[in-house]
């Protein structure tokens, strides 16, 4: 048949495929119907999960954090995650996730889920008080470390500081060259002490609230009361949705496969 036969009839319109799917409107019905409910067979016989957060603020002694957040979450999943990964897939209650802040490092957010808000919610509040207590245990032996060094350089300034009375002395006696070699040496006990006080005082700004503190829960662990698996809604809506289009497809392919063949003209 050439281009030129070709008549307004043979046109295949929006509103051909328009009176097919009126025409065949219970087909699609049918087949939408269908979708529903096998999406909503699922959704109820699926397990319902429910999640609980929590913030965690690692701890830091001399400005320097007790753990590094990236290895810190990875010990964490590792440590409540098991290694088979189909047990990991299923197990619940479970650590789902566990999140460094993209903006303060130091700040994790932990996700628990769980077949219940409260099971999650308890769940999680059992591993925040095992991470804060391994945490305390770090902070304080780092702590006292500090401590024990600030120790010694207070001691190492008490120890010298009596020297510097033998200025007195020195300058009462003639000038000579003893002297003068007592002078030297009281003046580099002089800038070692100097030394000595700048570094106490560092260190004591180091050991300050604001450079030395401790892992603190920021947030405590609260829970969702909606699920966040299944997504009900969505996924009916998609069913639908899906079941509809498939329903049209079927009611074209079928009003095709009766359609007599176009005769071909000589």
């Amino acid at each position: 048949m050439s281009l030129e036969g070709k008549t307004p009839q043979d046109e295949f319109g929006l509103r051909d495929i328009w009176e097919i799917i009126l025409g065949r409107k219970w087909l699609v019905i049918a087949t939408a119907a269908i979708c529903v409910g096998l999406a909503l067979a699922y959704v109820t016989l699926v397990t319902t999960v429910y999640e609980s957060r929590a913030m965690v603020q690692v701890g830091k002694v001399a400005g320097q954090p007790l753990d590094n957040a990236l290895q810190l979450s990875s010990r964490l999943k590792n440590h409540y995650t098991p290694v088979n990964t189909d047990l990991a897939k299923k197990q619940l209650p479970k650590l789902y996730a566990v999140t460094p802040d993209k903006n303060d490092g130091i700040i994790l957010t932990l996700e628990v889920r769980a077949r219940s808000p409260q099971e999650a919610q308890q769940y999680l509040q059992g591993i925040i008080q095992r991470l804060l207590a391994n945490q305390q245990q770090r902070y304080d032996q780092l702590f006292k470390a500090r401590q024990a060094q600030l120790g010694q350089l207070q001691a190492q300034y008490e120890d010298l500081r009596p020297t510097l009375n033998a200025k007195d002395r020195i300058s009462k006696t003639p000038a000579d060259s003893a002297s003068a070699l007592l002078l030297l040496e009281q003046s580099r006990r002089i800038d070692t002490l100097s030394g000595l006080l700048v570094a106490i005082a560092n260190m004591e700004n180091e050991l300050a609230p604001v450079n030395t503190m401790p892992t603190v829960e920021t947030l405590s662990p609260r829970y969702d009361p909606n699920p966040v698996a299944p997504k009900r809604l969505l996924i009916l809506m998609l069913a639908l949705l899906g079941g509809l289009m498939l329903g049209v497809f079927l009611a074209l392919v079928q009003n095709g496969s009766r359609r007599p063949p176009d005769r071909v003209s000589s």
